[in-house]
């Protein structure tokens, strides 16, 4: 009986301190953690979101669409350009066709101002709403987007 009761009593004193093991490591553990959360909200106070604004990046989206869309009409126009045949009779110089490519880039750039295929406005459409929500997510203002 005493053999078991020694036995018994070692593990008594294993378990004991088992859990104070366990214990002290919940601490540790809730005290970086505590850390960690107080360190996260300082970086987001430190970080100077007062100079974004939702007009302002749905005005830098809009220029993106529409140099996408003039980037993809450019591409297009030349190689419709390419298509046709070359003059025989006096033949294309390389600055003509230097010239060419330039008039056709700054062409393509004022048609995708001005409307052009509307792919700069669909795309606009589709993005303006993950853009604001992702300014006022940086801002704080709500959760972030998914």
């Amino acid at each position: 009986m005493d053999t078991l009761q020694g036995a018994s009593g070692w593990g008594t004193r294993n378990t004991t301190r088992e859990s104070s093991r366990i214990q002290a490591d919940a601490a540790r553990f809730e005290e970086s953690l505590k850390k960690a959360t107080e360190s996260i909200e300082r970086a987001k106070l430190s970080v100077d979101t007062s100079g974004i604004s939702a007009e302002a990046e749905s005005k830098k989206l809009r220029e993106a669409c529409q140099g996408f869309e003039a980037m993809f009409l450019d591409i297009m126009f030349k190689e419709m350009r390419n298509t046709v045949p070359e003059n025989t009779l006096f033949g294309e110089s390389q600055g003509e066709k230097i010239w060419h490519s330039m008039l056709d880039t700054e062409l393509m750039q004022n048609v995708a101002k001005s409307g052009g295929l509307g792919i700069a406005d669909m795309m606009y459409d589709n993005l303006v709403d993950q853009v604001t929500q992702q300014t006022m997510a940086a801002k704080g203002k709500i959760g972030t987007a998914r």
